[in-house]
């Protein structure tokens, strides 16, 4: 699958092309946009969308300070149920009303779940710049949300890269703030500091990225050892440079949670995207007209088939009868006249077969003489004829096939058997002659 990540932020927007299959991953490039007076994101997202090509999943990160989280504790295991019942949970224990607020959850620490919100009215704003420009996002999202799938973290340790601060306990995001920009620094000591002396239990290291890596990873007074996000010699052909890696491992970190179907997404309701589903409506559409127009020319053309069929039977049936009467000028209309000249033809066989074979008992007869004592078995199966008989001696059974030989194409004396009287019995078969005519 390849992805389209941007992501907004204060002063830039970053877009990165990744196709991710498996546990492989290219890039397709990267580029940076500044935004200014001069470059709005509106201008930026066309620019986005002029460079795009092909059908990628574009995935849109909005700034981290848009979103809000609260770890909530549910007697539930179906993930579609929790989104569901968050709204009802969290009525009036959020600033924001619920009906302004979109919804998603995702599973956090000791079988916690993560509460996760967004103003509707913010989502939408992302929604329609982007879309207006042409590049409509699927999915809606922060980046610090993937962060516990950027490469060569542990499961356990926090992550910064000077915009946000992510927990991550047990491979799972346990809790997260967004900095408002100044003096990122400060509010990173203060926030760390307040979840000791709240008593959430802190991992033993902070990984630092991003631009602001060097300057976050020089800080003292931390209650983390602190340690920078380093690339993964497996992944070198894909960001190339280290400085490319740090710009760019949270977008990466997206398109993983995203092929892996862990980021939260906040098209949801009425902001979900549809474009994907009409088009697969469209295309289903076109399928099922297809397939009726298929069914229908089908149907046309066996009728037309059953039609020309019926009408060869019923010329065949027409030229039967014709028939039927010529060779039955006196006779009444029958009530099946095929299978009535069927029945003359085969008496006719009969009648044929009979003389012929009466024709060749003669020809054995007259080619007998006074030596073969008796044929006692003769049949006639077409031109096959097999005989069996009694002589006074084989010398007589060699004369008789002698005799027989002029009308024969082939002939054959079988088995000559002596008996007690001096005599012999014979078989003998062969192929008559065709009688030409």
């Amino acid at each position: 699958m390849e992805y389209l990540i941007i992501q907004v932020e204060d002063s830039r927007v970053t877009a990165a092309r990744f196709e991710v299959t498996g546990r492989s991953a290219t890039s397709g490039g990267a580029a940076v946009f500044t935004l200014d007076e001069e470059h709005t994101l509106a201008s930026v997202a066309t620019q986005i969308a002029e460079g795009s090509n092909g059908s990628p999943r574009v995935v849109l990160c909005l700034s981290p300070s848009l979103f809000a989280l609260r770890s909530v504790e549910l007697p539930l295991t179906d993930l579609r149920k929790v989104r569901e019942i968050l709204p009802a949970h969290l009525q009036g224990e959020i600033a924001l009303p619920v009906e302004e607020a979109i919804f998603d959850a995702v599973p956090s620490a000791r079988g916690a779940y993560l509460a996760l919100w967004a103003k509707r009215t913010d989502i939408a704003h992302g929604i329609a710049i982007f879309r207006d420009a042409g590049i409509e996002p699927q999915v809606v999202s922060a980046a610090p949300f993937a962060w516990h799938f950027l490469p060569g973290i542990t499961a356990d340790c926090a992550v910064c890269d000077g915009s946000a601060l992510a927990v991550i306990t047990e491979g799972h995001l346990s809790f997260g703030r967004s900095f408002n920009g100044a003096e990122p620094d400060k509010q990173l000591t203060s926030t760390l500091m307040a979840l000791e002396v709240s008593g959430m239990p802190l991992p033993s290291r902070l990984v630092v990225f991003g631009p602001q890596a060097g300057t976050l990873a020089a800080l003292d007074g931390l209650p983390l050892e602190v340690e920078r996000l380093q690339l993964p010699e497996e992944l070198g052909h894909l960001f190339r440079n280290e400085e490319t890696f740090q710009n760019l491992a949270g977008l990466y970190a997206v398109a993983r949670a995203c092929h892996g179907g862990a980021l939260p997404d906040f098209r949801r309701g009425d902001l979900a995207w549809t474009a994907g589903d009409l088009k697969i409506r469209k295309q289903l559409i076109q399928t099922a007209a297809l397939a009726v127009l298929t069914v229908l020319l089908l149907f046309v053309h066996k009728g037309l088939q059953y039609r020309a069929l019926r009408t060869d039977l019923k010329s065949v049936n027409s030229s039967i009868s014709a028939i039927y009467r010529e060779i039955f000028p006196t006779r009444t209309k029958a009530v099946d006249e095929v299978a009535e000249v069927k029945g003359e033809i085969r008496k006719m066989s009969a009648v044929q077969t009979s003389a012929g074979f009466l024709d060749v008992l003669k020809l054995m007869a007259e080619a007998k003489g006074t030596t073969i004592n008796g044929l006692y078995e003769a049949e006639l199966d077409g031109s096959t004829l097999r005989v069996k008989g009694d002589a006074r001696s084989a010398q007589a059974v060699n004369e008789f096939k002698a005799s027989l030989t002029p009308q024969m194409a082939t002939i054959e004396l079988g088995e000559v058997k002596s008996r007690p009287d001096g005599g012999v019995t014979f078989s003998l078969s062969g192929a008559l002659k065709e009688v030409k005519k």
